[in-house]
């Protein structure tokens, strides 16, 4: 029995492999002009064009649902710098990739598990997903937040060497680091485009979350109904952005214990669920195969998100 799973196992594995270098091959060392000039024809080429016509069909199948914007919308927050069709087959892949990890191993547990645990896998490949994108919009907003207050000194330096608004954040998009380069590059395109500065400021605001730049925009706009000196008022609200980080950072510190402690009795449960469908996995039968448990696994899976909802709500301070 050992044998015809580590088989199943490997076959699955070389048939993911081989899935993934036909959908995702590397580009070609050589160009397509000099390959004909040389005769070269090999699968590399017939590769691409499967991996063309792949991306295609599902962004085709994207645009016709409405996704597309979506999920660009969230790559483009997450930094990952992917089309979203490429990004859905390559998704797609790993699920599948799952699932074969899973039937492989549902041979070796009871009927009802050897159902679940691939569908399980699916969902498990999915949920992560999710969480890494979440994950990296928020380290990336605080990155943005915590690059801001040097942000705007350079502006306001820039402004007063004599330098236009749009000229000194344009010199910040060149200058900066990851993510407000990215950031205030987009802000001076679509300036560029013919879209008010300070409305390009405020929606990268509202894209970032940040009630700073915010803040910096509504001093923009004010400085253009009402004149004065704009450098110096950037250089105030720097400062106070500043202060908020101290604080901010404070408090991340002192709630650092009780974050720590909520993930853990989040991730206890699901770990204690998984160590016992190994081990034991006529232990859990029982809920997949009697209407009372299918019961019990509701109530669980409510009570979990009751649980989650509340330690996020305590350990979350705003302020």
């Amino acid at each position: 029995m050992i044998s015809l799973v580590l088989g199943m196992l490997a076959c699955a594995t070389a048939l993911v492999i081989v899935a993934i270098l036909v959908l995702v091959p590397a580009k070609a060392t050589l160009s397509d002009e000099r390959r004909r000039e040389l005769g070269v024809h090999d699968v590399d080429t017939d590769a691409r064009s499967l991996h063309t016509r792949t991306v295609d069909a599902t962004d085709r199948a994207l645009r016709k649902r409405g996704w597309t914007p979506v999920i660009e919308d969230e790559l483009e927050l997450a930094g990952i710098r992917s089309e979203p069709a490429a990004f859905m087959v390559t998704l797609f892949l790993i699920a599948a990739a799952a699932a074969l990890l899973g039937v492989v191993l549902g041979f070796a547990l009871p009927a009802p598990l050897s159902i679940v645990v691939p569908l399980l896998f699916v969902a498990v490949v999915a949920i992560v997903t999710r969480l890494l994108l979440t994950r990296r919009i928020r380290k990336r907003r605080e990155a943005f937040a915590d690059q801001l207050d040097d942000t705007l000194q350079l502006v306001a330096s820039g402004l007063r060497a004599g330098h236009s608004l749009a000229r000194s954040i344009d010199a910040v998009a060149h200058d900066a680091d990851s993510p407000t380069a990215e950031e205030f590059a987009r802000v001076i395109n679509e300036n560029r485009l013919g879209r008010d500065l300070g409305t390009a400021l405020v929606q990268a605001a509202e894209r970032m979350k940040s009630e700073d730049l915010a803040w910096a925009a509504q001093a923009v706009d004010i400085h253009r109904e009402v004149g004065g000196n704009l450098s110096e008022v950037l250089d105030h609200v720097s400062d106070t952005i500043r202060e908020r980080n101290q604080i901010r950072r404070q408090v991340a510190t002192l709630s650092s214990e009780g974050r720590i402690s909520a993930n853990i009795l989040l991730g206890l449960p699901v770990v204690i669920a998984v160590l016992l469908a190994v081990i034991s996995p006529g232990y859990l039968t029982v809920f997949v195969s009697t209407p009372v448990g299918f019961a019990l696994i509701g109530a669980s899976i409510v009570l979990f998100i009751i649980g989650m909802v509340w330690l996020r709500a305590v350990v979350r301070i705003k302020f």
